[in-house]
C-alpha cells in the first residue's frame, strides 16, 4: 500500500522522521528545514510552534510505544502506515474518543490515548493556524488503509459487467 501525502504534510511529519537523527546528534538545526518548509503553509511563528509540539509529541509516543516508528526518507511525500496512522491521529485529536483516534492509537500502539491526545490537540490547534491540510479519514477508510476490519463488497458498475472481450487473432 503506497500512501501519498499532501506536500503541507510532509513538514509535520519531518519532524517525527527526523527524531531519530535528533537523538544521535542532538542538533536542532535538523528541525529548521521542517520548519521552513511549514512557513510556506502558515505564518513562521506558528510554523515554529508546530515544530515544537511535533516534537514534544515525538518524545512521548517514542517513549510510550516503546519501539521505533516506520519512517520514510524525510522529504519524502511516500508516508508509511505508521505516519499514516500518526497524522491520522494527530488530526482525530479534536473528538480523541471517536473511532478513528481509538483505531489510529491501537495501531500505533498507543497505551495512554488521553496524554497523547492533549498533545496532539495542541500541535493540531497549531495547524489549524495554518494552511496546512490535514484530513481525517473516515473509520472504514482508515481501517481499509491498514487493513483490518471486515472485508466490503464493492459494487462494479453494471456497464463494466456487460463489457465484452474480443480475444480472437486475426
Amino acid at each position: 500500500m503506497a500512501i501519498l501525502l499532501h506536500p503541507s504534510t510532509v513538514p509535520v511529519i519531518d519532524v517525527f522522521r527526523s527524531l531519530n537523527r535528533l537523538e544521535d546528534q542532538y542538533d536542532l538545526a535538523m528541525l529548521d528545514g521542517p520548519e521552513q518548509a511549514l512557513a510556506a503553509y502558515t505564518q513562521p511563528e506558528t510554523a515554529k510552534g508546530i515544530v515544537s509540539d511535533a516534537l514534544l509529541l515525538a518524545f512521548a509516543l517514542t517513549r510510550q510505544r516503546g519501539r521505533p516508528f516506520v519512517h520514510r526518507p524525510v522529504g519524502s511525500r511516500h508516508g508509511s502506515l505508521d505516519e499514516y496512522c500518526l497524522l491520522t491521529l494527530i488530526g482525530a485529536s479534536r473528538d480523541h474518543a471517536s473511532g478513528v483516534a481509538l483505531e489510529a492509537a491501537r495501531h500505533l500502539d498507543i497505551v495512554s490515548l488521553d496524554f497523547m491526545s492533549a498533545l496532539a490537540g495542541d500541535l493540531v490547534r497549531q495547524i489549524d493556524l495554518g494552511a496546512v491540510a490535514f484530513e481525517v479519514p473516515s473509520l472504514a477508510e482508515l481501517r481499509a488503509i491498514i487493513g483490518s476490519g471486515a472485508a466490503e463488497e464493492v459494487l462494479v458498475e453494471a456497464a463494466l459487467a456487460r463489457a465484452e472481450f474480443n480475444f480472437r487473432h486475426q
